[in-house]
């Protein structure tokens, strides 16, 4: 028994394992987006440039050292950095597709592997709009109760940034679809995280 072809095999079983991980939450991730119907407005809400910051700076790295290792001929690497690109291009995928926002007929969908941070403009009861730097702040009031709570009132909130040049669409879609409810008051001022 050599003990460093073992850490070796558990190392290469570890990748596999993570590689079939990563590619099946790319394709749970992508079908997800992909069954949204009537797709209105949507926008990236990534750190990087509207990208997922990990996921692109880990492909990044992965793909410029695997081009050193086609370039080095190192043939003996080839399968495992193959390994690494394909499992950083399944959670960039993954992550770019959770981390975009869908304004459909039928609501928000900030996050779409995430059924909480989905509403439909009927849950909505309110909402609040502050301008800041990047675009609008919106804070979505929302139904949040299912069919077994439906004695009692179980009220959630849904924070949106939607960027400066979406502003103008995002706000005639939220008009169109429930109205103005609170309208904001030109020049006054209040704490958006008063709203916890």
């Amino acid at each position: 028994m050599n003990i460093s072809t073992d850490i070796y095999s558990l190392f290469v079983l570890l990748l596999a394992l993570f590689t079939i991980g990563a590619t099946l939450l790319a394709a749970y991730s992508i079908s997800n987006a992909w069954r949204l119907r009537n797709i209105r407005l949507s926008w990236k809400c990534g750190k990087f440039f509207g990208y997922p910051l990990f996921s692109t700076l880990f492909l990044t790295f992965s793909v410029l050292v695997g081009v050193y290792v086609a370039y080095a001929g190192l043939d003996q690497y080839k399968i495992i950095l193959g390994s690494y690109s394909w499992m950083g291009m399944s959670w960039f995928l993954a992550s770019y597709f959770s981390t975009k926002v869908y304004v459909t007929d039928h609501g928000i969908v900030k996050n779409v592997n995430d059924p909480s941070q989905t509403i439909a403009w009927h849950q909505i009861r309110d909402y609040v709009e502050k301008p800041t730097e990047k675009g609008s702040d919106y804070i979505f009031i929302y139904d949040g109760r299912g069919d077994f709570e439906s004695r009692y009132k179980r009220f959630v909130r849904l924070e949106l940034l939607v960027p400066d040049e979406k502003c103008s669409k995002f706000d005639k879609l939220v008009t169109l679809k429930i109205g103005k409810t609170m309208s904001p008051v030109p020049g006054a001022s209040f704490d958006i995280k008063a709203f916890d």
